[in-house]
C-alpha cells in the first residue's frame, strides 16, 4: 500500500449515511427537494451498509426521519399553494359576477 492511500473503512458506507440522514433533516427547513433527495439516498446507503452497529442503525433511522419530514413539508406546500391559488379564483370569478 502506498503512503498516500488510506484505508478504507468497513464502515464507511454508515457514516456517509449517517451525514446524509443529518443533512436531510436540516434541508427539511430549506428546500424540501433537496432534503428528500438526501434522505433517500442515505437510506439506500444505510440498508447497504453493516446495521449491526450504532452508528449503522442511527443513520437509518435519520434517513427515514428526514425522508418523512420532507415529505410531509412538502406535502403541506403544495396544499398550501393549491389552497392559495383555488381561492384567489374563487375570488377573481365572484368580483367579476
Amino acid at each position: 500500500m502506498d503512503s498516500w492511500e488510506r484505508p478504507i473503512s468497513a464502515n464507511e458506507g454508515a457514516r456517509s449515511a449517517f451525514i446524509l440522514g443529518i443533512l436531510s433533516i436540516v434541508f427539511s427547513v430549506i428546500c424540501q427537494v433537496v432534503g428528500l433527495i438526501l434522505g433517500i439516498i442515505g437510506l439506500s446507503k444505510a440498508k447497504r451498509s453493516d446495521r449491526t452497529d450504532k452508528e449503522g442503525e442511527a443513520a437509518w433511522v435519520l434517513s427515514v426521519i428526514g425522508i418523512v419530514l420532507n415529505a410531509v413539508i412538502l406535502a403541506l406546500v403544495f396544499a398550501f399553494i393549491v389552497g392559495i391559488l383555488i381561492f384567489m379564483g374563487a375570488v377573481g370569478a365572484w368580483m367579476y359576477w
